[in-house]
Parts: C-alpha cells; structure tokens; sequence
C-alpha cells in the first residue's frame, strides 16, 4: 500500500550499490524506514529527499508485515540549508534527530511530535545560540514521550527561581528562544537531568556525542 505524508528526514546512510536506507520521521505515521533505490547517486530522481533535515511530501510504499518500506515518490518542501553550511548548527540539528530516532518506537504517529521537531530545526537554522533551543526541545519531548520532569527536583527548583525560564521552556515558540544565554545553576541541573533520562533509555550511546567528543564541537 502507498502512503502520501509529510516527512523529514532524521538520518540515511548508503547500502548496497547505490541504494540508500533513509529514517523518516512522519506526521501521520511517526518513524519509518525506507529504502530508496538509487538515491546515492547524485543524479538520482529522489537523491534530495534521502538528504538529512529535508522536509518532503513522500510516497511511501509498505507491504502489510514488512518493518522496512520503499521511497517512490516525493516533493521537496524545505532542505534547510543553513543546518547544512555550519558544523555547529549541523551537530545541533543531528543531535535533535537522533534523540527523536532513537526514543521513539516506528509506526506510531505523534503529530505533536512532529511539529516540535519542525520548530526546532526552523529555530537552530538562525539561531545565534544554540543551548536554550536544544533544552526546550528536550524538556518538550520527554513530556511527550512520557518521560516528564515536572515531578523532578532540578525543575521544581526551577520554577521556583525562575519562573518565566521555565514557562518559557515549555510554552514559548522555540524560534524565540535562539538568542538567549541563560547561566544559572538551575539550568544546568535541567540540562543535566534531561542527559541523563536520554541516556538511560537508550541501550548505547548517542553516536552525535561521540562525535562532540572527537571535534570537540559545543552546541
């Protein structure tokens, strides 16, 4: 069965010949993957929409039983090109996806999670700071997937000091927040916190931060 949606791109690497398997993040159906035949090469039909960040209309094609579908269709609607000429921006964007890749199960829509994925690439393309988006995102997401901070002492601590932070982090549009700094102990406690819930949920670690380690790239 083909499915028509609305997709972005959160990873692709390249697989046999010169085929690639892409990870789409979807409105309607959530996490998918993809096969996209012949993509690698640069003069292939769908070769843009394999690209990482680049938000598509996608026909998506999925026999009943299968986990893996085929790309077979699609129209570019945003490729983020900033994301793409900054290694910082970049790290930034690809830290967000592989959080929302690796910490949400394939085939289970989450519309909310979809637009909160959107915003934050929208808001990392001009930031001119990247930590108070890169929080948000991560405040914002573990509510959704469940694992929420708002009986955690680091965020009780910080609507208790900072109150507008706080609301800020769960309610203002994340293209808002790119220009501030904020440094205060309570918002490293939260930063913190949200490493540590990401971390332990995930059976290895996130290959962005080993990445950060390597270059030594701060985001």
């Amino acid at each position: 069965m083909t499915h028509n949606l609305r997709a972005v791109v959160l990873w692709s690497r390249r697989s046999r010949d010169a085929d690639k398997i892409v990870g789409f993040f979807t409105r309607e159906m959530g996490r998918l993957t993809a096969r996209a035949a012949s993509a690698a090469r640069a003069t292939a039909k769908f070769a843009a929409l394999t690209e990482p960040f680049v938000e598509s209309d996608i026909a998506f094609y999925l026999k009943p039983g299968q986990v893996w579908g085929k790309l077979v269709g699609g129209r570019m609607l945003r490729s983020f090109p900033g994301l793409r000429t900054d290694l910082e921006r970049s790290t930034a964007a690809s830290w967000v996806c592989e959080v929302v890749h690796r910490l949400t199960p394939e085939e289970q829509p989450s519309p909310d999670k979809f637009q909160l994925l959107m915003e934050t690439l929208e808001a990392l393309e001009t930031a001119t700071q990247f930590t108070v988006v890169r929080l948000a995102f991560a405040v914002r997401f573990l509510g959704l997937a469940g694992f929420g901070l708002s009986n955690r002492d680091p965020w009780i601590t910080l609507k208790q000091e900072h109150p507008l932070w706080a609301e800020s982090l769960l309610e203002a549009p994340v293209s808002n927040l790119g220009d501030l700094v904020w440094t205060d102990p309570s918002i490293k406690a939260i930063e913190h916190l949200a490493g540590e819930i990401v971390s332990d949920h995930l059976a290895r670690p996130l290959y962005v931060n080993r990445f950060r380690q390597m270059t030594g790239v701060e985001i």
